[in-house]
């Protein structure tokens, strides 16, 4: 009866975000994200778990081996491959650990969420495209993901061989920092086939979670900007009418559950921020290696066939696209945050209170967005501020390739 009611109420008063965002993270238990008690999705998430951590072990002991000169005939792989394999491992390890641990703690986020959007007697407006842009920037990024995926695996392998041989030149190409030719079995080939597919599947899935939570939190805060413009527009249509005894407490009663409004958005940032910022910290930075890595690996390999050129081209635009894309929409939390502070210093001066003050201060002064577990926050600022370090990092490459 009760989650009824609640229903009854999402759907009278809020958007369709949180459903959808639930069914996403229904979706990613298919992958090895769980969250909630020991359910089948949980006993998955244990086995990837393990297999990621043996598959890590492996990886760094292979990185060991070669720094030490333990092994008298090293792969191809050098020990940039070496360290780049273990490093995307590393980081679909702790993709499925943070991931799993924020699924984890959404319930009682998604509670506080909806309990702000049903507990107000203010009637916000609902946001009736954001459940065709969370479902759009989903299929979208699943869909890149799974071309540039397919590239990578054509790329490695090129396409005139056997079928049979696929597995035998995918894993002893593409993963021969895990598994050198002389060591090849098909019961390894396998399970380094299916992890290494998760591992893509995880890194891809860190960065849409922040560009949908994201998503989330701007949207609420464009519905409370939306409103604050309306009842702006409403005084100033009243602008040369006094108030009085009722008319003036009622005003004044709106401005104060306006403000309580957006004290309440801004501690669900703060509640989501500090569950979502290690994965914002893993994600950044992970894409910024993997960025520079590409552009080392462009300017220093010699030019290979149309295919390998075309995944490079395409592999290293998804990255910069995705990463670019994490940022902008994390920044617009911020920006959407202090949005209204514009139409309050357009509100005609007969008609300004004292909560209404008190909310300009507050958006002033109260800073809000989201950050990587509060060693940077993501601002568009943060954008330039890296493409300038990947610029830099360029030109030492390039000098020292002169």
């Amino acid at each position: 009866m009760k989650r009824n009611l609640v229903k009854t109420l999402n759907k009278k008063k809020c958007d369709d975000f949180l459903p959808v965002l639930n069914n996403v993270f229904l979706i990613a238990r298919y992958f090895g994200i769980s969250g909630f008690g020991l359910t089948l999705a949980f006993g998955w998430c244990l086995i990837l778990f393990a297999m990621l951590v043996a598959t890590n072990c492996v990886a760094i002991w292979r990185i060991v081996t070669l720094l030490g000169g333990w092994l008298k005939k090293s792969s191809d792989n050098g020990l940039i491959g070496r360290l780049s394999g273990a490093i995307f491992y590393a980081n679909a390890l702790m993709s499925l650990f943070l991931s799993s641990k924020f699924v984890h703690s959404w319930r009682k986020l998604s509670s506080y969420w909806l309990s702000m959007e049903t507990n107000t007697a203010l009637d916000f407006p609902p946001d009736v495209k954001i459940k065709k842009r969370t479902i759009f920037i989903t299929a979208f990024v699943a869909s890149i993901a799974v071309v540039e995926h397919a590239l990578s695996m054509v790329s490695a392998t090129g396409i005139n061989f056997p079928p049979e041989e696929f597995f035998y030149r995918y894993v002893t190409i593409s993963h021969g920092f895990l598994l050198r030719t002389q060591d090849y079995n098909l019961w390894y080939a396998i399970p380094i086939f299916i992890v290494s597919k998760l591992a893509t599947a995880l890194w891809n899935f860190q960065d849409l979670i922040i560009i949908l939570i994201s998503m989330g939190l701007s949207s609420r805060y464009h519905r409370l900007n939306l409103y604050v413009s309306h009842v702006i527009t409403i005084e100033k249509r009243f602008e040369v009418k006094k108030r009085f005894g009722t008319d003036l407490y009622l005003q004044i009663q709106v401005w104060r559950r306006l403000r309580e409004a957006y004290v309440r958005q801004s501690t669900l940032v703060r509640m989501v921020d500090r569950r979502l910022g290690s994965l914002v910290l893993l994600s950044n930075i992970n894409n910024l290696y993997f960025i520079c890595l590409q552009i080392y690996l462009g300017i220093h390999k010699s030019s290979g066939g149309t295919i390998s050129r075309c995944y490079f081209l395409f592999s290293l635009g998804w990255l910069i696209f995705r990463a670019c894309s994490v940022v902008l929409a994390a920044s617009d939390v911020h920006l959407h945050s202090q949005r209204a502070l514009k139409c309050l210093h357009s509100c005609p001066s007969a008609s300004f209170n004292i909560e209404m003050k008190r909310l300009q201060y507050q958006l002033a002064h109260d800073f809000v967005a989201l950050t990587g577990m509060g060693f940077f926050s993501l601002r568009r600022e943060l954008l330039l501020e890296v493409a300038a370090a990947i610029l830099k990092y360029e030109l030492v490459l390039i000098q020292y390739d002169n």
